[in-house]
């Protein structure tokens, strides 16, 4: 970050590609939410709604578990909040992707790349122009509110004491769930040095492999970053 400049890139033409933002949307929306008071702060609760979905989502939520745990249900309780009105102008300020919530502002994040409609989508270039802002507090918002989202993205610090904060997106390509894209969006510092770093990762066939695409981008990242000596 302190140079502007990347220091890899990995098939640039793919970097350029906009994709379903999924679960990284929650970085953006959390700004949103803070900046707009819909959220007050990192441990307001938003209260379980009795549907079981997976047992680390179905309990009362506050901003910290709902970034850990990637609640579905919870930014689907905040967008309706922010109204598409805002969500739109906000998606706007920030140059976020294509800006596209044609799909409602419930789902539009959560759309496949091959959805009938267009997903809410985001290069991974955009996503380093985004969080690039977001972690030098340029983002056209209130510093308070970049703040507690950089806090409540925090995941680990690793051996050589570098902090990694981030969020993992999964999604799949066909019905059966075989193919998938996953995202890593990261901050990283230590050492005097500081990165942002994005990944994304697309099966080229069907996989056997149960882990989801953004876990397995998270894992593809950390490699990268331990051969360039920052692991």
């Amino acid at each position: 970050m302190k140079t502007k400049k990347f220091e890899k890139h990995i098939n640039p033409e793919n970097c350029k590609l906009q994709l379903p933002a999924a679960s990284t949307f929650k970085v953006p929306l959390a700004v949103m939410a803070f900046d707009a008071k819909v959220l007050k702060n990192e441990k307001e609760v938003l209260r379980w709604d009795g549907v079981q979905r997976k047992p680390e989502w179905d309990h009362d939520q506050n901003a910290q578990s709902w970034m850990k745990d990637s609640v579905v249900w919870f930014s689907q309780r905040l967008t309706p909040k922010l109204r598409e009105w805002r969500l739109k102008k906000y998606l706007k300020k920030f140059n976020y992707g294509n800006q596209n919530l044609s799909g409602g502002i419930t789902e539009a994040w959560l759309m496949p790349p091959n959805a009938i409609g267009t997903p809410l989508s985001i290069s991974a270039y955009e996503q380093v122009d985004f969080m690039s802002k977001l972690w030098s507090d340029q983002l056209p918002v209130s510093h308070r509110a970049q703040r507690l989202t950089r806090e409540i993205t925090f995941l680990e610090t690793s051996p050589k004491s570098f902090k990694l904060s981030g969020k993992t997106g999964s999604s799949f390509y066909d019905k059966k769930n075989n193919i998938r894209l996953g995202w890593f969006i990261a901050h990283l510092e230590g050492g005097g040095k500081e990165y942002i770093v994005v990944t994304n990762f697309s099966d080229l066939k069907p996989s056997p492999e149960q882990e989801f695409g953004g876990l397995k981008s998270k894992e593809i990242t950390k490699a990268i970053l331990n051969d360039m000596g920052l692991w």
